[in-house]
C-alpha cells in the first residue's frame, strides 16, 4: 500500500450551505420585524392617533429591547444551542407581530414592539455563532458578509411591506411578519450544527476599553439608523408632501443601496484603514443629510435622502473592524459593544420625537441626521505623531 493509499489528501472543510441559507433567512425575517414599525408609521400615526413624541418611544423601546436581549441572548447561549436559541426567538418575533397586528391602540402596539425587539435581540448572538459553526475558518470572512447583507435585505423587506401597507393597511404588513416568524420556526428544526467549543477562560476586558473608539463610531451609526432614519418617511409626508407609499419608496431604495454601503465600507476600511474612511464618511453623510433636510422636495433631493438612508450602514463594517482589532477574542466585550450602541440609538430615538413634536422635524433632523456624522472627524482623528511623520 502507497502512502497516498494509506493517508488520502481530505479536503477542506466546506460551508454548511444549506444551514447557513436558513440562518440568513432568519436573520432576514428577525431584521424585517424589528424595523417594520418605522416605514409604516406615518399610516400608524393617523390611525391610532399618535404624536411624534409617542413615535419616538415607540422606537426608543423597539432599541432599548434588542439591546437588552442581546446580553440575555448571550447569557443564554450558556444553557442551549444556538438552533434553541434561534427558534425560541422566531416564537417571540411571532408573538410581536401578531399583538401589533391586532393592537387596537398605543399601549398594545408598544408591547408588540418590545417583542419584536426582544426577538432581534435574543436572535443576533445565536446567529451570529451558528455562522462561525456552520462556515469553516478558511470561509468564514465571507460568511459573515453574506450575513450583514441578510440584514440589509431584512431592512429592504420591511420597507417593501410598508410600502404594502400605506396602500393596504398597515397592519397587513405585520400579519406577513407572523407568517415569516412562523416559517423560520418550522425551518429551525431543519438546522444541524455541531456543538460549539466552550472557552474555559476569557481575560477580562477593561469597561474604559469596551467604551473607546469602536463605540464610539457605532454611537454615531446609532444615532443616524435609529435616531434618524425612523422619522425620514414621516419627514417626507410632512415636509416634502409627498403620499406614504411614495416616501416608503424613496426608504426602499435607501435600503437596497444599504447592501453597497456595507461592501464598500469594509473595501475601504481595508484600503485606506478604518478611521480614515470613517472621516470621508462623515462628510458625505453630512452634505447628503443637509440636502434633504434643508432642500425643497424633488426628484434629486428624495435620491440624496436615499442615499443617506443607505450610507449611514457604511459605518458598520469599520465600527466592527475596530472592535475586532481592540477585544475581538472577548465575547462579553462584543456584546457589551452592540448593546451599548443600540441603547444609545434608543434614548436617540426617544429624544428626536421628543425634541421633534416641540420645534419641529426640520430642525431636529437638521442635528441629528445631517450634523451628528461631523462628529467622527474628531472621534477618528490622528494622533499628532501619526500626523506629524506623515
Amino acid at each position: 500500500m502507497t502512502s497516498e493509499e494509506a493517508a488520502p489528501a481530505v479536503s477542506p472543510p466546506a460551508v454548511r450551505w444549506g444551514v447557513f441559507v436558513l440562518i440568513c433567512l432568519a436573520y432576514l425575517v428577525a431584521t424585517t420585524g424589528e424595523q417594520l414599525l418605522s416605514p409604516v408609521f406615518p399610516t400608524v400615526k393617523d390611525d391610532l392617533e399618535l404624536t411624534l413624541a409617542q413615535g419616538g418611544l415607540a422606537f426608543g423601546l423597539l432599541s432599548a429591547s434588542i439591546a437588552v436581549c442581546n446580553v440575555v441572548g448571550g447569557w443564554l447561549l450558556r444553557r442551549m444551542t444556538p438552533v434553541a436559541l434561534i427558534a425560541r426567538s422566531c416564537v417571540v418575533g411571532a408573538a410581536g407581530a401578531l399583538v401589533t397586528a391586532l393592537a387596537p391602540g398605543y399601549l398594545l402596539l408598544l408591547v408588540g414592539q418590545v417583542l419584536l425587539g426582544s426577538a432581534a435581540g435574543l436572535f443576533f448572538p445565536a446567529g451570529l455563532q451558528s455562522v462561525g459553526l456552520a462556515a469553516p475558518p478558511s470561509r468564514r470572512g465571507f460568511a459573515m458578509g453574506i450575513y450583514g447583507v441578510a440584514f440589509s435585505l431584512g431592512l429592504t423587506m420591511a420597507a417593501v411591506l410598508g410600502a404594502v401597507g400605506a396602500q393596504w393597511g398597515w397592519r397587513l404588513p405585520f400579519w406577513i411578519a407572523v407568517g415569516l416568524f412562523g416559517a423560520s420556526t418550522v425551518g429551525c428544526a431543519f438546522l444541524r450544527l455541531p456543538v460549539p467549543t466552550t472557552v474555559a477562560h476569557l481575560e477580562k476586558v477593561p469597561l474604559r476599553t469596551v467604551l473607546s473608539l469602536p463605540t464610539a463610531v457605532g454611537t454615531v451609526l446609532a444615532v443616524c439608523q435609529y435616531g434618524a432614519v425612523p422619522f425620514l418617511t414621516t419627514f417626507a409626508v410632512v415636509e416634502w408632501r409627498i403620499t406614504a407609499s411614495q416616501a416608503a419608496t424613496v426608504l426602499i431604495v435607501g435600503r437596497l443601496l444599504s447592501i453597497l454601503a456595507k461592501v464598500i465600507g469594509g473595501a475601504s476600511a481595508d484600503r485606506i484603514g478604518a478611521k480614515r474612511s470613517a472621516r470621508r464618511t462623515s462628510v458625505v453623510l453630512t452634505l447628503a443629510g443637509l440636502a434633504w433636510v434643508l432642500l425643497p422636495g424633488n426628484l434629486a433631493i428624495y435620491g440624496l435622502a436615499a442615499v443617506y438612508a443607505g450610507g449611514v450602514s457604511t459605518l458598520g463594517p469599520v465600527a466592527n473592524m475596530l472592535a475586532v482589532e481592540r477585544f475581538g477574542q472577548n465575547g462579553m466585550a462584543l456584546g457589551m459593544y452592540r448593546s451599548i450602541q443600540i441603547a444609545l440609538g434608543a434614548l436617540a430615538s426617544a429624544i428626536v420625537g421628543w425634541v421633534a413634536e416641540r420645534v419641529g422635524l426640520r430642525p431636529t433632523l437638521t442635528v441629528a441626521a445631517a450634523l451628528m456624522p461631523l462628529a467622527l472627524l474628531y472621534i477618528c482623528r490622528e494622533p499628532r505623531r501619526s500626523r506629524a511623520a506623515v
